[in-house]
């Protein structure tokens, strides 16, 4: 019974939004990513912070670097960083390769991106845009390398992006896809809820109707006219946990004059399977699912005490580049949802 009456709850909150507000159908930088200053809430390690060896985060970050740098074996080679976001991982593994560019449709990214690479001085990172829907503003044959993090899922057509990505990319190059697949909400979190800060007098509540099963996702996004900190406050009546059953018909009701503005989205979200079928279909001759080495960094970090950990950047880096290139060179069972690696 209670099982139903929360489906049913479910619905009537996604009705009663389509019927009172009639949102307006967006793609996903119209929907949040022109409205943030930081993608990343400026949390990147190097680019917005310096590394900090204690923290198991920051390894994992590096172990990023070097999954995306050795799976495209972009050392000294021209890549393509596809949605880089605040210019990640663009930025960080600028240092290592001849040039990467990276291409967004949102014309936020592309400013926060470029401003990022002069103030970290990265001379060989640009950063253009493009309109979501059209070819990508390159010759065919361009790249050696791509690297797409939780990007290409973001497009209208995630299908037409990747034949746009095989495209461009060399005979013989390879592309690196990091993906949001929806296995990990199963049981219990295929509804969702984000609130994030717009102004000091404004804020953004992203309500997430996700089906795994058929590997898409409804995103609503209402525009309220209230400070973040005070929404969060009126919704969750003074708990620390903001959660989707917070949410109510009445709630809405009671904050409906303070909406100025409601949006939904549909995106596309292919599971391992699909992704390998997908590339396969395209034409990539090689198609190889693989560990990440995120987590194989973080497991290292794991391995060592306080006392023996390494303790500065040079010294973690040494440490996890190994491990990084035995690990993404590994196959992964595909049931995982792991990031793939695709020859050209």
């Amino acid at each position: 019974m209670f099982a139903n009456d929360r489906s049913g709850r479910e619905k009537s909150i996604f009705e009663w939004i389509g019927r009172n507000l009639s949102p307006e159908s967006c793609t996903s930088e119209e929907f949040i990513y022109n409205e943030m200053e930081s993608q990343s809430g400026y949390s990147l390690p190097v680019i917005y912070q310096p590394f900090d060896a204690s923290d198991r985060w920051h390894w994992s970050d590096r172990g990023m670097l070097y999954d995306f740098l050795y799976s495209t074996n972009g050392e000294g080679k021209k890549l393509l960083d596809f949605g880089p976001g605040d210019g990640w991982p663009s930025l960080i593994v600028a240092p290592f390769a001849m040039e990467v560019i990276g291409i967004d449709a949102s014309e936020t990214r592309i400013k926060v991106c470029t401003e990022n690479a002069k103030r970290l001085g990265i001379n060989n990172a640009s950063f253009v845009s493009y309109k979501p829907g059209t070819e990508l503003p390159f010759e065919d044959n361009t790249f050696d390398g791509i690297m797409a993090a939780s990007s290409i899922e973001q497009t209208p057509d995630p299908r037409k992006t990747l034949e746009e990505l095989y495209r461009i990319l060399k005979p013989g190059g390879r592309i690196r896809i990091y993906y949001e697949a929806l296995s990990d909400y199963k049981g219990g979190f295929e509804k969702d809820i984000w609130i994030v800060k717009l102004s000091e007098s404004a804020c953004k509540m992203v309500l997430y109707d996700r089906d795994w099963e058929n590997e898409y996702a409804l995103q609503y996004g209402l525009t309220v006219d209230i400070p973040e900190e005070e929404l969060k406050e009126r919704l969750s009546g003074g708990k620390e946990e903001i959660r989707f059953d917070q949410v109510s018909v009445a709630f809405l009701e009671e904050i409906k004059n303070r909406i100025s503005r409601a949006q939904v989205m549909k995106t596309i979200h292919p599971s391992g399977k699909t992704w390998v079928s997908w590339l396969k279909a395209i034409g990539f001759k090689e198609v190889l699912p693989s560990y990440s080495g995120g987590m194989a960094a973080s497991e290292l970090f794991d391995l060592y005490s306080d006392d023996n950990r390494p303790s500065d950047l040079k010294s973690v880096d040494e440490a996890i580049k190994k491990v990084v290139k035995i690990v993404t060179g590994l196959e992964a069972p595909i049931d995982f949802d792991p990031m793939i690696t695709a020859v050209k």
